[in-house]
């Protein structure tokens, strides 16, 4: 019902953001991976927002028809694929505060504790990979499929799904 609607919404915000919330345990920041972290945070947020506005007014202009056009051109799933880098971007800036080891801890347990945040940190960007991922191809929701029996009987669109990379961009 609606409480598990909301209930598993909330478990999901909290895994994807652990990068954030488990570098919230340390006061530890690096200038150098901040501004390394928000350029790759800026990148996926302007390849996200275009993708969205390109595919937006390609619809607006072309109703019926499958976007194959800017980033759409180079990834089926640009949108996805700049939030990856986003949230990427995210980790990078925390991970001085996910690899410090409190004072606390020495030895074996400080590398363990040091070591361990990064490490669950990293279950985020897997498990956004993998949502992704399945949603691409349709295991997740139903879009691949409405996809298909929408627009499969198009060669550029057979061609299309068969040339261009799920997520991650061709650039060569």
């Amino acid at each position: 019902g609606t409480f598990g609607f909301w209930f598993v919404t909330f478990l999901w915000n909290v895994f994807c953001s652990l990068p954030y919330l488990l570098g919230l345990l340390s006061s530890k920041s690096d200038p150098l991976y901040v501004g390394l972290g928000s350029l790759v945070y800026g990148t996926g947020l302007i390849v996200e927002t275009l993708a969205d506005a390109q595919k937006w007014f390609f619809k607006q202009s072309h109703p019926g028809q499958f976007c194959n056009v800017g980033l759409w051109s180079i990834s089926q799933h640009p949108n996805f694929f700049g939030n990856l880098v986003l949230w990427f971007g995210i980790l990078v800036m925390n991970i001085p505060a996910l690899t410090n080891v409190p004072s606390s801890f020495s030895g074996i347990s400080g590398m363990v504790v040091g070591q361990g945040r990064l490490v669950i940190a990293l279950l985020s960007p897997m498990f956004m990979w993998a949502l992704f991922y399945g949603q691409a191809i349709g295991a997740v929701t139903p879009a691949a499929q409405q996809a298909m029996a929408k627009y499969g009987d198009d060669p550029e669109y057979q061609k299309y799904i068969a040339e261009t990379p799920l997520i991650i961009p061709k650039l060569w």
